[in-house]
């Protein structure tokens, strides 16, 4: 009778591993945030240095209220285009999304023309080295803006999710009402 039971340990130790083990539904690896949300503004001509060696120039303003813009990373062009004021400029690489920028308001003037963006949010390129934890922005337009929110290394973990918390309750009771009947 102890071999039966014995049998019926080993099956109920390799249940519960294995809803240990096997990754939860909904758990998701978020994507680290860079920026998130905050806004920028940049004239006509200059640049906005992002984490990671992005560069987004605004080439020119035009007086019907377009903006030609432009994203690089380390000197190459890797996206351009022309953007009216409500338009979203997305740049995703490898089906991740790494920037996500609204145009806010649109100034041509006869003195200067200036872009600003809002909500602005980078997040981070997987293909590219990790951002210095002291990196700050380094824009060439001094603003106040924030630049990287504090992120916590755990917000990026999946967790143990609701449904795995619930299969290894049931698991556990049943289990316990198998063992007490015998």
């Amino acid at each position: 009778m102890t071999t039966g039971r014995n049998y019926r340990s080993l099956i109920l130790f390799f249940i519960l591993i294995s809803f240990l083990v096997m990754p939860t539904s909904g758990a998701q690896i978020r994507p680290e945030v860079l920026l998130d949300g905050t806004g920028i503004f940049i004239e006509s001509g200059d640049s906005w240095e992002f984490s990671q060696g992005y560069v987004f120039v605004v080439k020119d303003v035009n007086e019907d209220g377009g903006a030609w813009v432009e994203l690089s990373l380390d000197g190459a062009l890797l996206k351009d285009v022309i953007l009216q004021e409500g338009d979203v400029f997305v740049y995703s690489r490898d089906s991740n999304e790494i920037f996500n920028m609204t145009v806010d308001t649109i100034y041509y003037g006869s003195d200067a023309e200036l872009v600003t963006f809002r909500p602005v949010y980078q997040y981070r390129d997987i293909a590219l080295p990790a951002p210095l934890p002291d990196e700050s922005d380094n824009s060439s337009n001094e603003s106040d803006v924030p630049s990287i929110p504090d992120v916590t290394p755990d917000e990026n973990i999946p967790g143990f999710g609701i449904l795995m918390s619930l299969l290894s309750l049931t698991s556990i009771f049943i289990c316990s009402r198998f063992f007490i009947n015998k």
